[in-house]
Parts: structure tokens; sequence; C-alpha cells
């Protein structure tokens, strides 16, 4: 039986070994034969021209993963959006530069995707993807020294951090209903999943949207929930490190 696994907002750094750990933890026993990393791999990513000791760590662990026969795709994230081809193909992944992948999951047509082009009441964040996502911008970027990028990086960091808290409690950094409706009769799907508004749950027929919404969490420490679909079933499960359950 074909199983697919589904996780996001992993914000893997140098900073919270912690993460890496539980991740690496998730690579070491899963059996699956494809893997989708739907974005922010990283906390955040300055070019494949400057690894640092986790990122390589990582790498070397998805190919081993690679090599045990799982397929490996990889999504853009808000955090993590200059990943390249160069760091992917390292370990035998596909780069996904894509916004969404629809695919048949499950019996169901459905809608894999970051998550963050849902949440269109966030009018600043959406200002920044724009500037950040245009090419002219991103050569502009990666011209620039390592030192430079990497001080433009804490920068934007800073000062998301300073306005996300404002912008989780105002509940902006959700979705836009009329903007999930918008995206479910663009694509014809009966099922999305997505991460980034750190709301894990199944949000089934919610806010009178006939779909199923399945939210991937973002990581904690001993703590993420992801996605797990085979031919018949598509459900969340929560991983500790050791074991999956079933998110209740």
């Amino acid at each position: 039986m074909s199983t697919t696994i589904y996780i996001s907002d992993l914000h893997l750094q140098s900073s919270a070994p912690e993460l890496t750990e539980l991740a690496f933890e998730l690579f070491n026993s899963i059996e699956c034969d494809r893997l989708f990393v739907l974005g922010d791999l990283f906390e955040y990513w300055i070019g494949d021209d400057s690894i640092d000791q986790t990122a390589e760590a990582v790498s070397q662990k998805l190919k081993t993963l690679h090599k045990r026969g799982t397929e490996i795709l990889v999504m853009h994230g808000n955090r993590d959006f200059l990943l390249g081809d160069k760091y992917i193909n390292g370990f035998g992944g596909s780069l996904v530069t894509d916004d969404v992948i629809k695919l048949e999951i499950a019996g169901k047509q459905t809608l894999l995707m970051h998550g963050d082009t849902l949440c269109t009441d966030d009018t600043q964040y959406h200002f920044y993807r724009r500037m950040v996502r245009n090419q002219h911008w991103q050569k502009d970027f990666l011209s620039k020294t390592v030192s430079e990028r990497e001080a433009t990086a804490r920068m934007i960091r800073n000062t998301s951090k300073a306005s996300g808290s404002r912008a989780h409690r105002n509940s902006i950094a959700d979705i836009n209903v009329n903007t999930l409706q918008e995206t479910i009769d663009n694509h014809g799907v009966e099922r999305v999943i997505h991460g980034h508004t750190h709301r894990p749950a199944l949000h089934s027929k919610t806010d009178s949207i006939n779909v199923e919404r399945m939210v991937l969490g973002d990581w904690h420490p001993g703590e993420a929930v992801i996605a797990v679909s085979d031919e018949t079933n598509c459900n969340l499960f929560k991983w500790d490190g050791n074991s999956l359950a079933a998110l209740s």
C-alpha cells in the first residue's frame, strides 16, 4: 500500500537543535513512498551558497531517506522561499515552485499548499510577499555578500516577530474564508492540506465551505502535527519523536 507523509513549518535552525532531532527521528523511522514538505523546512534561507551545519545535516538525512526509496518534494514557505534546486537536488529531492499542487489523495481531489496565499487579511505580509517573490528582488538580494544577506534576514525576522504576534492576536494571520472559497472553486477540489497558520486541526465543512481543510502544525520540541495518507485514508497525526497518534 502506497503511503505519503505531509509536513510543514519545521522552522529548522541551528539555535533549535531539538527541532532537528525531532525531524531526524521521523526521517529515521518512517516508511513512505512520498514525503511532501509544504513550506518552511527552515526558519530562513539566504541562498544555496550559504549552508550551515544544520542544513548540511538535514541534507544528509534526507539523502538517506531518498536512498531508501522515498520521493521527496519540497515547496517554498514564507521563510525559505529562496531554497533552490542546488540544495534540494543535492539530497535527491524535487523543488516545487508553484504555490499549489493538485492531486487525488485517498479518493478526493486535494490541493496541497503552504497556506500563506489564503491569509489575505494580512495585507502587510502580502505586500512583503510580492516584493520578495519578485525575480529582480531575488537576483539583487542573492548578488549581495553572505554577511549582507544575513543582516537583511535578521532585520526581516525581527520585524516579522514584532508584527506577527499582533497579527495572530487580531486573527489576521488565519485564512480568509472568501479566498479559500475562491481557491477551491478555481481548482475544483474537495480537500485542502496546508500549513503556515500554526492552527493544526481538521476543519471539516466549517465556515459554510463544504470541503475538508487539514491544517498541519508548526513544530515544537517533542510535538509535530503531520498528515499521512494511503489509497483509502488521509488523517492528521501527532508525532512525539517515538510514535504517531491520531490527532484528537
